[in-house]
């Protein structure tokens, strides 16, 4: 026979055991919520879209936004009519509604000369192109060598004036080199930056056609950073005022407009004294 005190123990430790599996089996880890992946407003007319090229401007079905660095901008025009405009039909969204990364404010509209209107992107009119069938296609990228897909981080454009295809801020405005400056390196100091102040874009973001590997960043004697392009540091130029112009360049035959080339023109060492000499000699001899 079991003493009383054994039966009573046993009992005790059957308890303890089957409150502690009860407990145990019965709880549950705390639920962690699920990640919600960023989702695009249904209303969104213009949105982010990833491609073969990176992240670009889409519409609101993923078809592929384009610039064309013939036109300038902010100017309020489009250089694309006719049969061009066959092949690179206008974008327009009336109203423009977006997302985080894009802010509304970087679009507005143009009246085209036929009278219709056109979305722009930080002043750049913006396309389709007509080879490109479905969401994601980019056959449009580098088209004549003057059409580009439309980066919502680009840092650096490419416009064209008549043969020349050159280099931009993202807002049209034109960037300079310095024939003075050695590779990597800038000699435009104190009184020379005030008229040629330093462009710097970090990170960069350019169109595909120019070689990321092509740009670096230049630290100058004041621990400032400058953008260079083919080793070339990249400058603006004051009397620039709005996207387009290029009054810097050819300044005293040692400032030019920054050629996606990199290639500068080759002038002779000696000119004879101008009005026109004279009055680029005022940009404090630089």
């Amino acid at each position: 026979m079991i003493p009383l005190k054994t039966t009573t123990l046993f009992i005790l430790l059957v308890v303890v055991i089957s409150t502690v599996c009860i407990v145990g089996c019965t709880q549950q880890p705390p639920v962690q919520p699920t990640p919600q992946p960023t989702t695009l407003k249904p209303n969104d007319t213009v949105r982010v879209a990833t491609t073969t090229l990176g992240n670009i401007l889409a519409d609101a079905q993923g078809k592929t936004l384009y610039y064309f660095a013939k036109d300038i901008a902010g100017s309020g025009a489009s250089s694309c009519s006719g049969q061009c405009a066959v092949v690179w039909p206008v974008f327009s969204a009336d109203p423009v509604t977006v997302s985080s990364p894009l802010v509304s404010s970087d679009f507005a509209s143009i009246i085209r000369a036929d009278g219709t209107k056109q979305t722009t992107f930080r002043g750049w009119p913006l396309y389709y192109f007509q080879a490109d069938v479905k969401a994601g296609d980019v056959l449009g990228e580098n088209v004549t060598g003057n059409w580009f897909v439309v980066k919502p981080d680009e840092t650096v454009m490419l416009s064209q004036q008549g043969s020349r295809l050159f280099l931009t801020d993202k807002t049209g405005k034109t960037l300079y080199y310095f024939t003075k400056d050695t590779s990597g390196t800038s000699t435009c100091t104190a009184a020379c930056l005030v008229n040629w102040p330093v462009f710097s874009a970090d990170p960069l973001s350019a169109p595909s056609v120019l070689k990321a590997a092509d740009f670096s960043i230049v630290t100058r004697t004041d621990g400032a950073k400058q953008t260079a392009y083919l080793g070339r540091p990249l400058y603006y130029f004051t009397a620039d005022t709005k996207p387009g112009d290029m009054k810097g360049d050819g300044v005293n035959s040692v400032w030019f407009v920054a050629n996606a080339s990199g290639s500068v023109p080759v002038v002779a060492t000696t000119q004879p004294t101008t009005t026109a000499t004279t009055q680029r000699s005022s940009y404090g001899g630089y």
